[in-house]
């Protein structure tokens, strides 16, 4: 026959198995979040862009999140969104797309960040540009 001894001691026993059970779970939910390497790009960088015209003067950022955004003056003011694909170690890269008279124009960046200090080009139908930047 149970009695409520028996019955308080099972239900404090439970009690501590899932307890136990509840902090392990939360435990391994913390160490996975944001204990890995931080992502070396993350941040705003000050780039010049080589072209046969001149140097074009932009500014990339970074976001946690893999989004950014590319913010430059020439041939107009304008902020141009885009999500980076990669980041491998310290290799990045991503599409932008731009209008040019009317026109849709991919730009492929491919890039390496090496400290506060990174390079790259743009490709796209018009060519290969280089660009060179660095951390603000």
């Amino acid at each position: 026959m149970t009695t409520i001894r028996d019955l308080r001691s099972l239900t404090s026993s439970l009690s501590y198995r899932l307890t136990g059970i509840l902090l392990a779970l939360g435990l391994a939910g913390c160490a996975g979040m944001g204990g890995g390497t931080p992502n070396p790009v993350v941040g705003t960088w000050t780039t010049q862009i080589s072209t046969p015209q001149g140097e074009i003067a932009q500014t990339i950022t970074f976001n946690a999140d893999m989004s950014g955004t590319v913010s430059m003056t020439l041939p107009e003011p304008r902020n141009i969104p885009f999500t980076y694909e990669s980041v491998d170690g310290q290799s990045i890269s991503f599409d932008l797309v731009v209008e040019i008279q009317f026109q849709d124009t991919t730009f492929k960046f491919t890039g390496n960040v090496d400290g506060d200090v990174i390079t790259g080009q743009y490709d796209s139908d018009l060519g290969t540009v280089m660009v060179t930047g660095t951390r603000i």
